[in-house]
């Protein structure tokens, strides 16, 4: 890692062509690249030396935050970073990682961008999840056997396991790839079938949808379906009901104020 006063960055060994880039980030990223997404972060794509890069830029954390990252543990694009190499070293897709910024404001952490290889796809879980969709049934089944055996197998634990997170590229003879993003919230850990199984209920899906996913990982585990279907239906109702709360709450508080 290459520390300076007001800034500290990695960047992949197979990528030293793009130091300068990445150390010019913090300076150029409000007013160059492509944004393709802004909310809380914002993620653009930048064309340099013939390669596209994708960079995520996190918002400025809260005050705790600034401290804890700045001086105690690592931040949202430093775990990005580590983990995405992690990921790709176990044999799971992910956007290559190239590099990771952080950058500091009279000694507090004050943002953080990650950068990896912009990666062509066709679509992503949540273009299907609701809708009509070609071929639905058949990817379902295909991205539960992805989850099980390039996920959970080799122990790796997407904790915001969202339907935007899977891109999904299409390949001949019906087969389809995946590859996970918005990797920061991770843990390589083991997964037993009744955790791997409650990871689906963050996809927010139909019964229909669920029994799908459900009866082929019970498959996969050698596990009965039925019950199977039943267990999801039950984690995925528990995991709507958490967020229901959870914004009911903040009305509550955006209420009072």
């Amino acid at each position: 890692m290459v520390f300076e006063k007001k800034k500290r960055y990695t960047v992949n060994s197979e990528y030293e062509f793009v130091e300068d880039f990445v150390n010019d980030l913090p300076h150029i990223f409000e007013s160059e690249g492509t944004s393709i997404y802004k909310g809380r972060n914002e993620i653009k794509v930048f064309d340099y030396e013939g390669v596209k890069l994708n960079v995520k830029s996190f918002k400025i954390p809260n005050f705790i935050n600034k401290l804890a990252y700045a001086w105690l543990r690592g931040s949202k694009a430093k775990h990005s970073y580590e983990y995405g190499i992690e990921i790709l070293r176990r044999g799971a897709n992910t956007p290559e990682p190239i590099a990771f910024v952080e950058t500091l404001k009279k000694a507090l952490f004050n943002r953080s961008y990650y950068v990896s290889v912009h990666l062509k796809y066709d679509f992503t879980i949540r273009d299907l999840i609701g809708f009509e969709f070609p071929d639905k049934e058949n990817i379902l089944k295909q991205f539960a056997t992805y989850t099980y055996s390039k996920l959970h197998k080799m122990g790796i634990h997407h904790l915001d396991y969202s339907r935007g997170n899977v891109l999904v590229t299409k390949l001949e003879n019906d087969k389809y790839d995946f590859s996970i993003v918005d990797i920061n919230r991770l843990r390589f850990e083991k997964i037993d079938y009744l955790k791997g199984l409650r990871n689906f209920a963050q996809l927010w899906a139909s019964k229909y949808e669920l029994e799908i996913i459900a009866k082929q990982y019970a498959q996969l585990n050698n596990q009965d379906e039925n019950e199977a279907v039943k267990l999801l239906l039950q984690f995925d109702k528990k995991h709507k009901e958490k967020i229901y709360r959870k914004h009911k709450f903040k009305a509550l508080i955006k209420g009072k104020k």
